[in-house]
């Protein structure tokens, strides 16, 4: 810097930035995410002011129409600054210094002075009837409007760069000032600042930017000095400058400060080039909890002490105002949105729930007891799908809402009731929902009640597509044991007890009176045929004998009476190989039969739906059966 701290500077107040509006800890790492188609101390004074992130400084500041403020930031074409250096060659005294620059000149020392000698004749005549006149330390501009003052160094040689009094920038209005050791000077002209910063350059800030900066306290303020150009041709027409501790935008909202770990954040996400777009508002603070907030073209960012930097955009965006934002049950968002999820949904965590959203789903939020149980059980990968309802409650404490393949209620001194729909089930399957494993077997049946101590079953067939995901083939309604079915891990004891078993069990051979085209290994009964109940090798195996001793199972008389129950049959190898080794008095003869009418702990179908089982059933096929609570997360 040469010049201007010489004689005729004007010391600046020394610069002190004012308490940050948001924070001074730089913002946490945003997560690349992709919308639907959100510490420095404590709050400073917001003006109005606004934005849309540079790309690289501009020498030539463009055309805005609509500034808020007197002075736009019109398009400037840099022209060739006027002849005002003489031949080296031409006698220095040579040149009178007369006027109002000569006074100033003679003020500054003449030629011993801060400006030196003259070294090119006076021009007047130029715009709006001024007069310059170059000397070997700077410039002096003169207008009745302005007054003499000079231009030195390197904000001289910036000054000339945007064309000097044709520029738009135009005549100085003061001196040049100066502050601390390392010489950061400014000086104003009459459509705003030039700001020689050491080892970075000297950067103009003028028309709305200047008005707001300025409002906001100049380089005395929180912003600091500014450390690039204006940079125009942002979207939507917008303008950015950035500053040591923020940036300032200018669009079609208005104009705007950014700042802290907001404007870092937002800096971060590509500014105006991101999806969140320009600022609306200035920064608020003050929030509940000490907490910040900034409002954007397509969304809001938060600062929240504790919880971080996070921004809030699109549908969620659209959903969490719409519940009233930060002053909802939800809170502030404490972590960034994530899409990709199941069948391309999104969801955002806040600090008491979630929002989701999805494509047939819509947008809605899960919170409370429900919302608890609901990302216990894996959210929206778990049977239950995306919400497509809004909790719901009544005065009595009941609580429901509904999701897209089921429902979960709060019961006031029971906690929650999960209920899935039958169309939950092959999807289950594809999003890793069934708690059971399945082997990747060709088809898989659900045999499926809705609470403990149930009988009617939902009994649907998925078959296993080339890409690995399954579909339903069909699907019917059925019966299971008298008394339902016994948890996981429970045993079904005798067949007396009327339990069904809970589990995942392959499928390998089938009875009855003739074979109806089946896959599995078929068994034609006779008079003789038996299933072993009593405690001996026979037990849960087909064997023949012409005995009829309680338990072991008598199969032609079930196969042959009025209600033809073992008509048609198929084994489920529940307690028994191929699944697992016999274990004694732990349950026997669990099959899928006809007959549809609660039984000793088989599955029982309408004769049709049991033929179609038959008919479409392969070797190692699976078989799940349960209660909806334990056979889905």
């Amino acid at each position: 810097m040469q010049g201007p701290a010489a004689a005729g500077a004007i010391p600046m107040e020394a610069l002190t930035p004012t308490p940050a509006p948001s924070a001074t800890t730089p913002a946490p790492a945003a997560s690349s995410v992709a919308p639907q188609p959100t510490q420095p101390p404590s709050p400073a004074p917001s003006p109005p002011t606004t934005a849309a992130p540079a790309a690289s400084p501009s020498a030539v500041p463009p055309t805005n129409t609509g500034a808020p403020t007197a002075a736009p930031t019109p398009a400037v074409t840099a022209t060739p600054a006027p002849e005002t250096t003489a031949p080296a060659a031409v006698a220095e005294a040579a040149f009178t210094v007369p006027g109002p620059i000569g006074v100033e000149h003679q003020r500054l020392g003449g030629d011993t002075g801060a400006a030196g000698p003259a070294t090119a004749e006076q021009k007047c005549g130029l715009v709006n009837g001024g007069c310059l006149q170059v000397f070997a330390n700077g410039t002096i501009a003169w207008s009745q409007a302005t007054g003499a003052h000079l231009v030195a160094g390197d904000i001289e040689a910036a000054w000339v760069k945007y064309s000097g009094v044709d520029g738009y920038l135009a005549y100085p209005t003061g001196n040049v000032s100066c502050v601390g050791t390392t010489a950061l000077c400014r000086q104003a002209f009459q459509r705003g600042r030039l700001h020689a910063v050491p080892e970075r350059g000297t950067f103009p800030v003028w028309g709305g930017i200047n008005a707001s900066y300025e409002a906001l306290g100049g380089q005395s303020g929180y912003l600091g000095y500014p450390v690039e150009a204006e940079t125009c041709g942002q979207p939507a027409g917008t303008c950015v400058q950035h500053f040591q501790r923020g940036l300032i935008y200018y669009g079609p909202a208005g104009t705007w400060q950014i700042w802290g770990a907001i404007g870092a954040a937002y800096d971060s996400l590509g500014g105006a080039s991101g999806y969140l777009g320009y600022p609306t508002a200035a920064e608020q603070c003050g929030l509940p909890s000490g907490a910040c907030v900034q409002t954007f073209q397509r969304g809001s960012m938060y600062y929240a002490p504790g919880v971080g930097t996070v921004p809030v955009w699109g549908a969620i965006n659209a959903k969490y105002a719409g519940l009233g934002a930060h002053s909802s049950y939800l809170g502030y968002p404490s972590a960034t949105e994530k899409c990709g999820l199941r069948g391309g949904g999104c969801s955002q965590e806040f600090q008491r729930g979630r929002i989701y959203y999805a494509v047939g789903a819509g947008t809605q939020a899960v919170w409370g007891g429900l919302g608890h149980f609901y990302t216990a059980r894996k959210a929206q990968d778990g049977a239950l799908g995306y919400p497509v309802s809004a909790e719901a409650c009544n005065s009595g404490g009941f609580c429901s809402q509904s999701f897209q393949f089921g429902v979960l209620e709060w019961i006031p001194g029971k906690g929650v009731r999960y209920r899935i729909s039958a169309a939950a089930y092959c999807p289950g399957l594809n999003s890793g929902a069934v708690k059971y494993n399945t082997n990747g077997a060709s088809r898989v049946t659900f045999s499926i009640a809705e609470e403990y101590g149930a009988t009617r079953v939902n009994f649907i067939t998925c078959v296993r597509q080339p890409d690995g995901s399954y579909v339903k083939e069909w699907g019917a309604l059925g019966s299971a044991g008298e008394s339902g079915f016994a948890g996981p891990g429970v045993a079904t004891g005798p067949t007396w007890q009327k339990y069904s078993p809970t589990g995942s069990f392959t499928v390998t051979e089938a009875f009855g009176l003739g074979d109806p085209g089946t896959a599995l290994a078929y068994r034609t009964l006779n008079p003789y045929s038996r299933w072993g109940g009593q405690l001996n090798n026979n037990y849960n195996k087909y064997f023949e004998s012409s005995a009829d001793v309680f338990p072991d199972e008598n199969m032609w008389y079930f196969a042959t009476r009025p209600s033809r129950d073992y008509r048609q049959g198929v084994v489920i190898n529940y307690n028994r190989p191929p699944d697992a080794p016999i274990t004694m008095n732990a349950g026997f003869a669990i099959f899928l039969h006809g007959n549809n009418v609660p039984t000793w702990g088989c599955i029982s179908l309408n004769d049709g739906d049991l033929l179609q089982y038959l008919r479409t059933a392969h070797p190692g096929d699976r078989f799940v059966m349960g209660v909806a609570y334990d056979i889905f997360n």
